[in-house]
């Protein structure tokens, strides 16, 4: 199985049990284009991935000035892939003449390709996606505070895949801060934050984000409903050895995220120690989220 085969898995390890596609049929779709398409065919990869890994960072604004708190939790995100995300505009390739482009399927598009005919009733045949609906991932996540009302916040998992590929790696950490402290008479909570993560698969891809917002929220009884809106920003490279029949080919991707504005709204729920929280993440690429943990 070529390197750029399990790219792919890796990037989708945490979403086994959405069935995303078959193992053995993965190598069929990242392998499809190696030149001037494969930023558009990758591009709503990059957009779904910094989307879910900035989302499921809070699940409230209340921050304690003084005293111990801690949550470790399960955070869960799904990205929906939109319509728009499931084709783009791609060119035909040489030799083909003349040159010409159509409407093709993204990575996540439909599985059935597009085709266009050219000199001498030649055929060039763009492929097909994935045709999914949506990228799920999930990662563990730690919160812990509070000193001058301010609390920080960490992810990390450390997986060894093989030889080929090497670690998948994810590290990222933030920190939030307590505004309502400042402003004793407001009803609602608020707090203020950042968060940086990278993702790495070997030598193979990096995934870098960032995340700044302002949270708010407003507790009842075991009840909290929350929101917050946040500028982010993604960035997803890819690079790995094409092997064909003409030789080894070097293929490499500097993919940005288009998401720059991010609002969300939901609900947790605190039984005891027992965490849970869900919501939705509005945005050019919307997510929704979902977490459950223990904390005090």
């Amino acid at each position: 199985m070529k390197r750029k085969t399990k790219l792919f898995i890796g990037i989708c390890c945490w979403a086994a049990w959405f069935n995303v596609a078959p193992a053995q049929e993965l190598e069929d779709y990242v392998s499809k284009y190696t030149s001037i398409n494969g930023a558009g065919y990758m591009q709503p990869l990059a957009d779904a991935f910094g989307g879910n890994l900035n989302s499921g960072l809070y699940h409230g604004a209340r921050i304690s000035t003084l005293g111990f708190h801690i949550y470790i939790g399960v955070e869960a995100m799904a990205a929906l892939i939109a319509d728009d995300q499931k084709t783009f505009t791609a060119k035909t390739e040489d030799p083909f003449s003349p040159a010409q482009t159509a409407q093709a399927p993204t990575l996540f598009g439909s599985g059935r390709g597009a085709s266009v005919t050219g000199t001498g009733g030649t055929v060039f045949n763009f492929p097909g996606g994935l045709d999914i609906a949506k990228l799920p991932l999930a990662v563990p996540q730690v919160t812990v505070g509070s000193i001058l009302g301010t609390e920080a916040t960490v992810r990390y998992v450390k997986a060894k895949t093989d030889e080929n590929i090497g670690e998948v790696k994810l590290f990222g950490f933030g920190g939030r801060h307590s505004l309502s402290q400042y402003f004793k008479d407001f009803p609602l909570d608020l707090a203020a934050g950042f968060f940086i993560q990278k993702f790495e698969i070997g030598d193979i891809v990096e995934a870098n984000t960032k995340h700044f917002g302002v949270q708010a929220s407003l507790s009842r009884s075991i009840f909290t409903l929350y929101g917050g809106v946040g500028y982010e920003s993604a960035t997803l490279d890819i690079a790995y050895d094409y092997e064909s029949g003409a030789g080894t080919e070097r293929i490499a991707f500097d993919l940005e995220a288009k998401n720059s504005v991010r609002f969300t709204a939901g609900v947790a729920l605190n039984l005891l120690v027992l965490k849970l929280h869900a919501d939705y993440n509005f945005g050019s690429q919307n997510v929704i989220a979902a977490g459950l943990g223990f904390g005090f």
